[in-house]
């Protein structure tokens, strides 16, 4: 036989093991309900096992209080109806309860009758007949025949009943009576009863978590062995009541007695977070990670962002740059931005720039070409950052502040390859940082930039000019000498004056207006930048917005805590 079928006929084989002449002597049997599990789902809300050898063994404990029999009419028919249920025969067995108690159930003693209606509720039960095992309990309990240990051990079982259907409010009435009863006999009360207590506390509508709380307490508390669904339930208690600092000593036990569950190291993480424990969130988490037990794109994501709030910004682009190879981690705008951002911040810009460069080409805003052209200005990349700010300015969508300081880079960026000279790059230049002076942000530095290179040209022009006066100098010293040398030639008849003279023509062609600036030297090289209104913002001392290319640590993670699921 198996140990299912056993359990569920330990009530009639309680009743009829004592059979004997007809009659049956009885000592407090307990139902094949509570022996083949509590009507309770184990897997969601528990396992009753452990309460039913809990009322066993303080039945067994307790002084027989009374002795009562069965008329031995009934006990032979009932005997009969035991068979059929070793047979598995339910339905056969119900048949026969039916009609005993058609026949007789007027006429019989009120302890037959609580004893028939018993059996024939543990009968329907073991048929998933809830609903009618309720009534027939409810009926045996109702005679007020049985001595208080079985009735108070029925009142259990119906309690367990209306929980299984549902029937919060009654299911919480008959288990606070029975725990009244059980501590009023002096038994020790099962730990699994405050368990459904509690549970049945947060099924019915709406929940009341309050009081919920003491029941789930005593459940954990007494519990022979942690049971982890007691753990489950108690943790979901103190997260909707918001005590945080019991929850956090609760969970700190959860993930030393179930190391293996993911789910309790992030609520832990998360909840020091909340309770600005930072560190050990973080330690929380980089545990859990090194343990395997983090693997969730999300989970990831905010252990880098520790790394990079505690300064450890290499670390945290290594183990994403790794886990984005992995796949675990999606090669998103967004968190290709964040990896982009920890290697700028580690001071490692070359390898911020294909990140960036894969960013920016997946993003239709000109936020990731502006920053990429800001890595590739700090790593002195002027032609490609010239040609990423200028993307960035053409897709737009960025704010006035970074649009501004687009165009102080880029201006920054052009004059950077200009050499000595290089009036047309350095003009190139002006045009950008005189479009960069619309920019409140920006427009002293861009001021000052049109003015420096004004200043450059100013300079460079009178360089030009001076130079030229001096070539000037050298050539009409030459145009006099060469005159001074045909006229001696003519003198001594020599045949070489025409060479002479061809040479004095030559130099007097090459005559320079030193008053003109060559092309493009005017001042300015371009566009005037007209000065701004008195009271005007373009006037106002306001900080440079061109940001370093290294970010600055990631914020505090902000940490969302997963609901906890009792099991």
């Amino acid at each position: 036989m198996t140990d299912d079928r056993k359990s569920r006929l330990f009530l009639a084989g309680a009743m009829f093991a004592l059979a004997s002449g007809g009659f049956v002597m009885l000592a407090t049997p307990s139902p094949a309900f509570a022996q083949r599990g509590s009507t309770l789902d184990s897997r969601e809300y528990g396992d009753d096992r452990d309460s039913t050898a809990t009322m066993q063994e303080g039945e067994e404990e307790q002084p027989q209080r009374r002795s009562q029999q069965l008329d031995p009419a009934n006990a032979q028919r009932l005997l009969k109806i035991y068979e059929l249920m070793q047979a598995d025969q339910y339905q056969a067995a119900l048949a026969e309860l039916n009609k005993l108690i058609a026949e007789r159930g007027e006429s019989m003693k009120p302890y037959d009758k609580a004893t028939t209606y018993e059996l024939r509720g543990s009968v329907k039960y073991n048929l998933d007949d809830y609903r009618g095992a309720l009534r027939d309990f409810e009926t045996a309990l109702g005679t007020n025949a049985l001595d208080p240990a079985r009735n108070n051990q029925l009142r259990y079982f119906i309690a367990q009943l209306y929980f299984q259907l549902e029937d919060y409010a009654a299911a919480i009435r008959g288990l606070n009576e029975w725990i009244r009863a059980a501590q009023a006999a002096g038994q020790t009360v099962d730990p699994n009863a405050y368990y459904l207590l509690a549970a049945a506390y947060i099924k019915r509508q709406p929940a009341d978590y309050r009081a919920a709380k003491d029941p789930a307490e005593r459940a954990v508390a007494g519990a022979p062995t942690p049971k982890k669904n007691y753990y489950d339930l108690l943790n979901l208690v103190y997260s909707e009541t918001n005590d945080g600092a019991k929850r956090a000593a609760l969970l700190e036990k959860m993930i030393n007695l179930w190391p293996g569950d993911r789910a309790y190291w992030t609520q832990l993480s998360a909840l020091y977070a909340s309770l600005n424990r930072d560190g050990e969130a973080f330690s929380v988490l980089e545990v859990a990670y090194r343990a395997g037990l983090i693997t969730k794109e999300g989970d990831i994501l905010t252990l880098v962002q520790y790394y990079s709030f505690y300064d450890n910004p290499y670390r945290g682009a290594k183990l994403l740059e790794r886990e984005m190879a992995t796949g675990t981690v999606a090669e998103t705008v967004k968190n290709l931005t964040l990896l982009s951002q920890l290697w700028s911040q580690a001071r490692e810009h070359k390898r911020a720039i294909p990140v960036l460069e894969k960013a920016s080409r997946l993003s239709d805003k000109g936020e990731l070409a502006y920053r990429l052209g800001q890595v590739l200005l700090a790593d002195e990349q002027y032609a490609k950052s010239e040609a990423a700010l200028r993307a960035a300015l053409a897709k737009g969508g960025m704010t006035a502040v970074q649009t501004g300081d687009c165009h102080l880079l880029l201006g920054t960026a052009i004059f950077a390859q200009a050499g000595p000279g290089d009036r047309a790059i350095r003009s190139r230049a002006r045009e950008a940082f005189v479009r960069a002076t619309n920019y409140p942000n920006v427009s002293v530095q861009a001021r000052q930039w049109v003015g420096y290179i004004d200043e450059v040209n100013r300079v460079e022009e009178l360089q030009d000019t001076l130079e030229c006066q001096q070539r000037e100098e050298a050539r009409i010293a030459d145009v006099e000498r060469l005159k001074q040398g045909a006229q001696v030639c003519r003198l001594q008849g020599r045949n070489d004056c025409d060479q002479i003279i061809a040479k004095l023509r030559e130099i007097e062609n090459a005559k320079e207006d030193c008053s003109t600036p060559r092309s493009g030297s005017a001042p300015g090289g371009g566009a005037e930048v007209s000065p701004a209104p008195p009271g005007s913002a373009l006037n106002e001392p306001d900080a440079p917005a061109t940001p370093d290319a290294t970010p600055p640590p990631a914020e505090r993670p902000k940490l969302e805590a997963e609901k906890p699921k009792p099991e």
